[in-house]
């Protein structure tokens, strides 16, 4: 185990007991962006807990949706620290958008279900906010940083079911014979996330909390985010 494994082992580990034991107390009087947050902060955390336990058994390239959704589902957390409500009734009417989509599909397939919650979900009259266009993963992505967003990309490309992932599992054009792999192979100049996969993950994870520490009263995570950070070695810890 690399020395940056272990930092990321440890200061993940420090994350989950600073999450499950410091108070939860709103710092605005609409609770609803810390509670959404908070759903998906615990998200997070149990995405992180998989990649560590992947990675365990030698299994850090199959990380990569994991990795791909800590990143999704901290950024959003980010977009509720900073539009607060309208990031809330933002994602209200892409919950009602895709509970129309869900309808459709259903309709479409013959299946028999209570249709209660999607009535009273399409029956909802939700006001227009300027901040719907950061339910594109990738508009809210390059707000944040647009780095984040190349990052996503390149995650998506080994999540999903793509050339780039394949080629992870046999050797590339210009040799002499093509070799097929059972285990995932990265070029020599390029090391892969796999190895990585931990601090990815802590990284992601400490991204989060410091977001989410912003929508607590007094913010009293901070100074225990900046100390696991700089236990952690993590760059660009918060001052």
């Amino acid at each position: 185990m690399t020395d940056e494994t272990e930092r990321a082992y440890s200061g993940l580990e420090a994350l989950a007991q600073l999450a499950e034991s410091a108070p939860i107390t709103p710092a605005d009087s609409d609770t609803r962006p810390l509670f959404v947050a908070w759903g998906l902060l615990a998200t997070v955390h149990r995405q992180a807990a998989a990649v560590v336990l992947l990675h365990r058994h030698g299994l850090g390239h199959e990380t990569a949706p994991n990795r791909r959704s800590m990143l999704e589902h901290a950024a959003q957390i980010w977009w509720l620290a900073e539009d607060g409500t309208d990031a809330v009734e933002s994602m209200n009417h892409a919950l009602q958008y895709k509970q129309k989509k869900l309808r459709e599909a259903a309709d479409g397939s013959g299946i028999v279900y209570d249709a209660t919650i999607a009535d009273n979900v399409q029956a909802a009259v939700l006001p227009p906010t300027a901040a719907q266009t950061y339910n594109n993963i990738s508009n809210l992505l390059k707000r944040i940083g647009p780095p984040l967003h190349a990052i996503y990309v390149g995650e998506s490309m080994l999540a999903h079911a793509s050339l780039t992932s394949a080629e992870r599992f046999y050797s590339g054009p210009g040799t002499d014979t093509v070799e097929l792999l059972t285990t995932p192979r990265y070029p020599d100049d390029a090391p892969g996330p796999d190895t990585r996969a931990p601090y990815i993950a802590l990284v992601l994870t400490w991204f989060a909390m410091t977001a989410f520490n912003r929508l607590l009263a007094g913010q009293p995570w901070t100074d225990a985010l900046q100390r696991i950070a700089q236990e952690a070695d993590i760059e660009d810890a918060a001052t």
